[in-house]
């Protein structure tokens, strides 16, 4: 919660708050049909955890209180499996059979990501 108290701190009180960020991995469409997952386990199971826990400890705290929240699909669009891949922080995480998928789709792919938008009030 380090960092949620430091943005406390710099926000004045009664001012806004916003924190987006994924519900689930990627998904890898072509076609408008799924052909994969980009599977993160180090996100599901450590890191989306740990930041949905931290924001619920900040407002039970009293730091902020949820003014407003929406889900919505964030996607990514790319020409071709190179392009994709190259815009992977790790590309490590494309799985080998997955990555045939990839490259055997017609273009264009598509990543889309299922996020949260929540605007907070500064308390």
């Amino acid at each position: 919660m380090h960092a949620l108290r430091h943005v406390h701190r710099l926000v004045v009180r009664g001012g806004t708050m916003v924190d987006v960020h994924p519900l689930r991995e990627g998904q890898v469409e072509a076609g408008g049909r799924r052909i994969g997952i980009i599977e993160e386990p180090e996100f599901t199971a450590v890191d989306l955890p740990n930041a949905e826990a931290r924001l619920g400890d900040a407002v039970a705290g009293g730091l902020y209180s949820l003014e407003a929240e929406t889900e919505f699909d964030f996607s990514q669009h790319f020409d071709d499996a190179d392009e994709l891949f190259a815009a992977q922080e790790d590309p490590a995480l494309v799985k080998p059979a997955l990555a045939r998928r990839i490259r055997a789709a017609p273009p264009p792919l598509v990543i889309r990501e299922h996020a949260v938008a929540r605007r907070f009030r500064v308390e």
